[in-house]
């Protein structure tokens, strides 16, 4: 499965950060390591929010072989 990060950064300058294809909680890993290379950047992420998808999003994400079907693995930072 290919993993992916997606930022999408608001008008207002709210971050969303979706990880996509991470087993487990492995992406909280993933998002202290970008939250370091945002500040070695200048940028300070503080997660406010961390939502973590339910067991029927993640279903739906991947198939019985662990194939990627399509869209998230959704936490978000704002």
């Amino acid at each position: 499965m290919t993993r992916e990060i997606r930022i999408n950064i608001g008008a207002e300058g709210r971050m969303t950060i979706e990880f996509v294809g991470f087993p487990g909680e492995t992406c909280f890993d993933e998002a202290e390591l970008l939250a370091g290379i945002l500040k070695e950047m200048g940028l300070w992420a503080v997660p406010i929010t961390v939502t973590p998808k339910t067991a029927e999003e993640i279903a739906l994400e991947v198939d019985e072989a662990g194939q990627e079907i399509d869209e998230k693995k959704r936490v978000s930072h704002s």
